[in-house]
């Protein structure tokens, strides 16, 4: 099978930034909304700079952004991608790739209408986050969705030529069995974490499976 494309999110330290940074990740995350993986923009400017060139491309997680907030982090982070991970509107959406000449990607949780919803926001967007759908939450929770509905969330996103991430609950002991349906990408955040922190160990169990798996396909 093709190597699916894999995004490491929630990065909240150098230290993080510097882990996932020399690994084979093709997009690294920075969440600039409230929670306990929030950074801050300046910070982020920082790491970057103290830690180029890297290959990967820089990923930011807002939450029902406003612009300001956007500009903020724009001036700080040359991000690649914007990533709207709130229950931003279709029509708010469309404000916000008006107002910035970027790459967006939406988030969708797992539910009945999310592929109608990737049809409803395909001319705005250049590509969604699946996620697992938790009360009270947006995401980074550990927790997975029934993959059986990814092949679903494939087809629609091939048919509208956008790229298709999978996340929510991905780690070591259960990508092989995500990449058996064979996701167009894979984005996870506490799937190698230990204490709060990017674990060297778990991410490079992670690669290793991924590329046997791919390998062996």
């Amino acid at each position: 099978m093709q190597k699916p494309l894999l995004k490491l999110c929630g990065n909240r330290s150098y230290e993080d930034f510097l882990l996932t940074s020399q690994s084979p990740a093709d997009y690294l995350g920075f969440i600039f909304a409230k929670g306990k993986r929030q950074v801050q923009p300046q910070e982020v400017k920082e790491w970057i700079g103290r830690h180029i060139p890297f290959s990967q491309k820089i990923v930011g997680v807002f939450v029902n952004p406003t612009n300001e907030e956007i500009a903020e982090v724009l001036n700080a982070v040359p991000l690649d991608v914007i990533q709207l991970h709130g229950n931003e509107s279709i029509e708010r959406v469309e404000e916000l790739t008006a107002a910035f000449d970027s790459c967006f990607w939406k988030a969708l949780h797992h539910q009945a209408d999310t592929v109608s919803k990737m049809s409803a926001y395909a001319p705005f967007v250049d590509g969604y986050i699946i996620d697992t759908l938790i009360k009270g939450e947006w995401g980074g929770t550990g927790e997975t969705f029934d993959w059986m509905s990814v092949p679903s969330y494939k087809k629609m996103a091939q048919k509208l030529n956008k790229i298709c991430f999978i996340a929510g609950g991905i780690d070591a002991d259960n990508v092989s069995n995500l990449l058996d349906l064979h996701p167009a990408g894979v984005d996870l955040s506490s799937g190698i974490e230990q204490n709060e922190k990017k674990d060297s160990a778990k991410l490079q169990l992670l690669i290793e499976r991924m590329n046997k798996h791919v390998s062996i396909s």
